[in-house]
């Protein structure tokens, strides 16, 4: 086993991957406008759901021939088999434009 005395390293089991934080996918949607989740991707689409029902985000199911459908809070239990978009939502304009057409304003 391990040799205790002597030394100051303790062995630490590798993690699972972690998972995106909520604000980092916040940064991330609002930077670019939308954000492209892929059908396996369970902890991201559990975050975007919480930031959803804050008001933060519009989550879209994209259909297998590729148009996106807005999804309700109540619809989202049923779309965790498909692939989303997680989109800024509209506070000035249309929903998806990226803060500052790309720029940042000083």
């Amino acid at each position: 086993m391990f040799e205790t005395e002597g030394t100051n390293v303790v062995p630490f089991k590798p993690r699972a991957k972690a998972a995106h934080h909520p604000k980092t996918i916040l940064e991330r949607v609002y930077a670019a406008g939308s954000l492209a989740v892929q059908a396996d991707d369970v902890a991201t689409k559990m975050a975007a759901r919480m930031l959803q029902r804050l008001g933060f985000l519009v989550i879209e199911e994209i259909s297998a021939d590729s148009t996106p459908r807005l999804l309700d809070k109540e619809e989202i239990r049923q779309a965790m088999g498909r692939p989303w978009r997680l989109s800024k939502p509209a506070f000035s304009g249309e929903p998806g434009q990226p803060d500052g057409e790309g720029v940042f304003r000083i």
